[in-house]
């Protein structure tokens, strides 16, 4: 039961290795019009961080799919981009709209200096992402035989390294909802591969500001996290902003910052 821990000391290796067996990534997504099989538009992941990643065992390349969106973009299919001997795709996944998926939307980025980790923040209607990369450089596992973090802390845990499968784990992938059900700001965690933080709210009363500047008012960049983020995308007006990263209850004035 993770409840009842407080961080990865709290944890034995036998936990530690169980917690290597989650899943995690965030980066950009490029889409590509239909080529020449003609059979539906192409999009490409890029990954900025990726739970199993390590320098050793890279991945050859990006992960690849075609999609089509349902028509009143409630869904969309995803076919893998190799075809069967039958011309069919290897696999079929569909993909829905949560319940208030719908709405404005916000993308940052953190900026990075010297050790700082690699971290993306996401705000899709009612739902919120964070991601925090894992600190690198990254350890070495001279005795692993192949990639994964789930392997990789297999190793450690033969070798008895505790320290290194504690770093391999430390990547957190984090969502949930901006408001209750009742329209009350809460920013609660639902989900999270640091389970001790699900049940509680990502943001508390603090430092959030914006740095607002040209481009129609959208800020360019906002300070978030003692740190400070580039605004990749954002289709919230600046007054939507100073509500959404406000404390239920409080003026205009407060602000909020993270936990972590």
């Amino acid at each position: 039961d993770f409840s009842k821990k407080s961080g990865y000391e709290d944890l034995s290796m036998d936990e530690l290795r169980c917690l290597s067996r989650q899943h995690t990534f965030a980066g950009y997504t490029k889409a590509e019009p239909k080529d020449g099989s003609g059979f539906a538009p192409v999009a490409t992941r890029h990954h900025a961080l990726d739970w199993n990643y390590h320098p050793k065992f890279p991945r050859e390349r990006p992960n690849r799919w075609r999609f089509q969106l349902k028509e009143d973009g409630t869904s969309f299919k995803e076919f893998s981009v190799a075809f069967d001997p039958h011309n069919q795709a290897v696999y079929m996944e569909r993909w829905g709209l949560y319940p208030k998926g719908r709405g404005p939307y916000l993308a940052l980025r953190r900026e990075i200096h010297g050790e700082e980790s690699e971290s993306l923040f996401v705000v899709v209607g009612n739902h919120f992402a964070f991601a925090r990369d894992r600190k690198h450089p990254l350890p070495s596992f001279p005795s692993a035989k192949s990639g994964g973090c789930a392997n990789l802390v297999d190793a450690a845990y033969h070798q008895g390294d505790r320290e290194k499968m504690t770093q391999m784990v430390n990547l957190e992938g984090s969502y949930g909802h901006v408001r209750d059900e009742n329209g009350a700001l809460t920013w609660k965690i639902m989900k999270s591969t640091v389970p001790w933080r699900e049940g509680k709210p990502l943001l508390v009363a603090g430092d959030f500001k914006l740095n607002v500047g040209s481009n129609n008012g959208v800020p360019p960049f906002v300070s978030f996290l003692g740190a400070r983020w580039r605004v990749f995308e954002c289709s919230f007006s600046v007054d939507e902003l100073h509500t959404m990263f406000m404390v239920a209850g409080g003026d205009r004035q407060r602000s909020l910052k993270s936990r972590l």
